[in-house]
Parts: structure tokens; C-alpha cells; sequence
């Protein structure tokens, strides 16, 4: 089995007000990750984003670096990078969700000297597929 590259990041959108933004990165994510083979979950938690993104490394690498340039949100800070046999998000090109009720978690992984690595397992947990509730929880 192939190595899974997993990251996981926390930045501010610079236009908290403009939900297209967020349906115009979801729709361009779903068509690029399937080409790619990246799968993973946007949350929009308030003005903050949160995202998980898997797949190789030579895939997702790039990615994230084209991300954190990405002028729609700022203070992007890479919390997890990790190597690993499975994927945890391989049903979703690209999973969405919003839950306001995690932003100041967030705030917290944003804006801590240290990662807590607990506080991003728990949040990344949050992020799951759910086969009850779906991919658009």
C-alpha cells in the first residue's frame, strides 16, 4: 500500500462575509482532488478555516503551498503533517462543514506558540465522514 501524505491547517479568511468564495474553492477543490487523488474536509468555523487534505505526497505538497498563497484567508499555520498507510477522508474529494461552535477552538490552534497535537487530533476528528449524517453534515 502506498504512503498517504495528511496535512492539516487552521487559517482567517480575509472576507468572513463572502459565502461564494467558500462554494467557488468547494466546487474547484471536488474537480481538482478527484484528478489529483486528494480527498479531505473543509470546515468554515466563523472567519476561520480548518482543512484535512490526503493523498500523495507529491500531490498534496504543492497543494498546500498553493493554499497558504491562496489571497482568500491569511495566518495559514500548518498544524499536522503526517505520513500514513490509510486515509481517513477517502470517500470525499473535498467534505464540507460549518460549525460556528469551533471557532474559538480554532482561534486557540491558531494563535498558540505550540501545536496542541490533542486539540487537532480532536478537531480533525470532528471533521470525519459520518455515515449517518453524510458528507455535508
Amino acid at each position: 500500500m502506498l504512503s498517504i501524505s495528511r496535512f492539516f491547517y487552521v487559517s482567517v479568511r480575509t472576507d468572513p462575509d463572502d459565502l461564494a468564495a467558500t462554494q467557488h474553492i468547494l466546487q474547484i477543490s471536488r474537480r481538482n482532488n478527484r484528478r489529483l487523488d486528494v480527498t479531505g474536509c473543509l470546515l468554515l468555523a466563523g472567519p476561520l478555516f480548518a482543512q484535512v487534505l490526503e493523498g500523495r505526497r507529491d500531490a498534496v505538497v504543492p497543494l498546500v503551498a498553493r493554499i497558504a498563497a491562496d489571497p482568500r484567508h491569511s495566518e495559514v499555520r500548518v498544524l499536522l503533517e503526517q505520513q500514513t498507510m490509510e486515509r481517513q477522508y477517502g470517500e470525499w474529494s473535498m467534505g464540507y462543514f460549518d460549525d460556528s461552535g469551533l471557532e474559538e477552538r480554532l482561534r486557540a490552534l491558531l494563535t498558540k506558540p505550540h501545536s496542541d497535537p490533542d486539540a487537532v487530533a480532536d478537531i480533525m476528528a470532528r471533521m470525519r465522514p459520518d455515515t449517518v449524517l453524510g458528507a455535508l453534515r
